[in-house]
């Protein structure tokens, strides 16, 4: 995923990794969490897929700074296969334009 001043990687364990990225309004976190979870959505005919455990997604509210974070959870296969779905959702735009 292009990781730009707004997003990071870190790894959890050996098999999972996060992605925090920070959130400037509520409008970009719904337009970020409604990709997430159509993303994990179009993963959830693999039968070894848990929907229930994946959507659930870590806000974290820094008071101090006024900021949100959002933390998204997955394997590094999983969060990159979320990469080429965005870069898809990307190209169907562009085509349309």
């Amino acid at each position: 995923m292009n990781q730009g001043k707004n997003m990071s990687t870190k790894k959890i364990d050996e098999q999972n990794k996060v992605i925090t990225i920070k959130v400037k309004d509520l409008q970009q976190l719904k337009i970020i969490l409604a990709t997430w979870y159509s993303y994990l959505l179009s993963k959830n005919k693999d039968p070894n897929f848990d929907l229930q455990e994946a959507i659930k997604t870590p806000i974290i509210y820094n008071i101090e700074k006024d900021e949100l974070e959002l933390l998204l959870m997955g394997s590094q296969e999983m969060l990159s296969e979320l990469n080429e779905y965005i870069e898809s959702l990307n190209k169907k735009l562009k085509d349309k334009k």
